[in-house]
């Protein structure tokens, strides 16, 4: 019986071995990038044996035999390495499912780039549960805010995650045309800052195929920047000439071209920094 269902996710998981074999190297580089961030809202508490700030009571006889460092301060203190947040980071990927990602890729590949990102993100992701809280949505004609992946919801092994990747690639294959970008942005933004997280992040990753649907780059920067507490930022992945228009018009630090996976970990490195 065992030997039999071994089989069967090996064939289930197939396609997604190959993705995960394609980008096994920048599954590591992004691991590290997750592991090295810290936690956000560090706790500010009195440091003391500083040269200015509020005389420190405990050192009032060394201020007479003439020592400088008697003061303290509040400030956020040096964190030890490893040091626990005490809430998980909420990360919301916005995922464009539309029809011309299916349409296209036989041109330029977007769809399988947008299936190794995925890949590459679930991957490394996995066993970070305590440091981040997670979502995968989809946008497309169908609507902005198609659940993939809910927070506090992961997928718990590699057939679970191959089972997301193949639900994004046919969702697109059956996409209405039309497009619901902003918002897709809209609804992201809300649902990652209606719970209490140690930092608030969405990434929207779209083919940049906008401008038929009179979608401006300010439209997208209202979205983007609608809430201060939350970061969130566009990766473009296909029609370079739009979507480098759309990047540089964005402001800085809010729009990114990634036409090759690889270059992924260095974009997300980039926007936790």
């Amino acid at each position: 019986g065992r030997r039999a269902g071994a089989a069967a996710e090996d064939v289930g998981t197939e396609d997604y071995d190959a993705a995960c074999a394609a980008v096994d190297r920048q599954i590591r580089e992004l691991r590290l990038v997750l592991e090295q961030q810290e936690a956000k809202d560090r706790e500010r508490e009195w440091v003391g044996h500083q040269v200015m700030g509020e005389l420190d009571e405990n050192r009032l006889v060394d201020g007479i035999t003439g020592e400088k460092l008697v003061y303290r301060r509040r400030m956020e203190p040096d964190m030890p390495v490893g040091h626990q947040q005490k809430k998980a980071k909420r990360l919301s990927f916005v995922m464009d499912v539309s029809a011309s990602m299916a349409r296209f890729n036989g041109e330029d590949g977007r769809l399988d780039r947008m299936a190794q990102a995925v890949t590459m993100l679930m991957e490394s992701l996995a066993g970070f549960e305590h440091k981040y809280d997670w979502s995968i949505v989809g946008h497309s004609g169908n609507g902005p805010e198609i659940s993939f992946v809910e927070f506090g919801r992961p997928p718990r092994n590699r057939m679970q995650r191959a089972e997301v990747v193949s639900a994004l690639v046919s969702a697109s294959s059956l996409a209405a045309s039309g497009d619901s970008t902003v918002e897709a942005i809209d609804a992201a933004v809300k649902r990652v800052a209606s719970e209490d997280a140690d930092d608030y992040l969405v990434f929207l990753v779209s083919d940049a195929n906008l401008g038929g649907y009179g979608i401006t780059p300010e439209m997208l920067k209202r979205s983007l920047t609608s809430d201060a507490k939350v970061t969130a930022v566009a990766i473009f992945i296909a029609e370079r000439d739009a979507a480098d228009m759309l990047s540089s018009t964005l402001p800085p630090g809010r729009g990114f071209v990634c036409m090759d996976v690889q270059k992924l970990p260095n974009i997300l490195s980039e926007i936790f920094a």
